[in-house]
């Protein structure tokens, strides 16, 4: 039995397409300079906090620390990905430059 639901092509709905602009606008410029300077002040601090004793505080701050760590990591894999298609696009337009040449 069809479902009586419409899709959402059908309800005229644009497919859900995360975006995130300030993550974007970072790759796509390179400047790491600010982010770099917050994370390193965060992480300093959750450091220090780390070292404390009693309260769960230290566990918290351990868990955060990774929790930035994992962001930058992240961060520098979206670079990555970023260089792969710029390349694997060069790389599409000198096969179709060298195609159209040999014709």
């Amino acid at each position: 039995m069809a479902s009586q639901h419409p899709t959402q092509a059908q309800a005229g709905l644009e497919p859900f397409r995360p975006h995130y602009p300030e993550i974007e606008r970072i790759v796509d410029s390179e400047d790491f300079t600010q982010i770099n300077e917050h994370f390193g002040q965060a992480y300093e601090a959750l450091e220090a906090v780390s070292k404390q004793n009693g309260m769960g505080k230290a566990r918290d701050a351990k868990k955060a620390m990774k929790a930035l760590e994992q962001v930058m990591d992240l961060l520098k894999y979206l670079l990555k990905l970023k260089y792969e298609y710029l390349e694997s696009q060069g790389a599409g337009s000198k096969k179709k430059a060298s195609q159209s040449g040999s014709s």
